[in-house]
């Protein structure tokens, strides 16, 4: 009985730092290639590309979760 219910919450654990992981590589994943597309543009907006890829993934999550709750205050 305690073997399952600690097989389970080890279950349970794992696919949460999974999840966790998959949300922090699909970003830089997607960032990687914006900024492979920023290599194809005129200086100007070279740089402002560059530029608008600089915050990191942890300011990507504050940001998207403040739109939520803003949105969610509007309902």
């Amino acid at each position: 009985m305690v073997f399952n219910t600690l097989k389970l919450l080890l279950s349970v654990l794992f696919v949460l730092f999974l999840s966790g992981c998959t949300s922090d590589s699909r970003y830089h994943e997607i960032q990687s290639a914006r900024l492979n597309e920023c290599n194809y543009m005129a200086d100007k907006e070279y740089h402002e590309c560059v530029k608008r890829q600089e915050s990191g993934y942890d300011e990507y999550k504050n940001n998207r979760a403040n739109e939520q709750a803003s949105k969610n205050d509007k309902n």
